[in-house]
């Protein structure tokens, strides 16, 4: 019995180690990176995570783990998130091939060149305590798509490939 305890104990740990609460995220600023905010809803980076998986110029992927804080749910999602980059179409490149204003604002709109895909997801509560996990999703459908300008998957796209590269695929807005 005491080895079954023991046993126990020992498949436990990893699991505890995981855990992440909100003390965490907001108290370690060299490892999370607030990059979104909302008035219910802040996404932090895990800067030791940021990881380039695709290097390969004009097409980069940059893989991270984001801290969603959804206030209106009391949790925290835990997401392994990839970023897809075309550098060809950054607003850069494309204001280089669209002279007219509004012939930049359609292009960009409809394709800003980041893409992402959702690897896993993991819920937390907001004091650490793990409530549900996904590794797997339906029909082998993970949350993917364009991420739409200035949206949470974007913000984390910017900030990642900054990161990453010490250089910036759109420019910030200025405050």
């Amino acid at each position: 019995m005491k080895k079954l305890l023991i046993l126990i104990y020992i498949l436990f740990i990893p699991l505890s180690c995981n855990a992440i609460s909100l003390n965490e995220l907001r108290n370690n600023p060299n490892q999370y990176t607030l990059v979104y905010s909302d008035q219910m809803h802040e996404a932090y980076v895990d800067n030791s995570t940021i990881v380039v998986s695709r290097y390969n110029p004009p097409y980069y992927a940059i893989n991270t783990t984001v801290y969603s804080i959804w206030y209106d749910e009391n949790n925290i999602v835990e997401a392994n998130q990839t970023s897809f980059f075309n550098y060809d179409r950054s607003l850069k490149m494309l204001a280089l091939k669209f002279g007219e204003v509004n012939d930049l604002a359609r292009e960009f709109t409809n394709d800003n060149g980041v893409k992402f895909k959702i690897n896993t997801l993991i819920r937390y509560d907001l004091n650490g305590n793990k409530i549900s996990s996904i590794s797997s999703f339906p029909f082998g459908k993970s949350p993917s798509g364009k991420a739409p300008i200035y949206s949470p998957s974007y913000e984390v796209a910017m900030y990642i490939f900054h990161k990453s590269y010490n250089m910036y695929f759109n420019e910030p807005l200025s405050n």
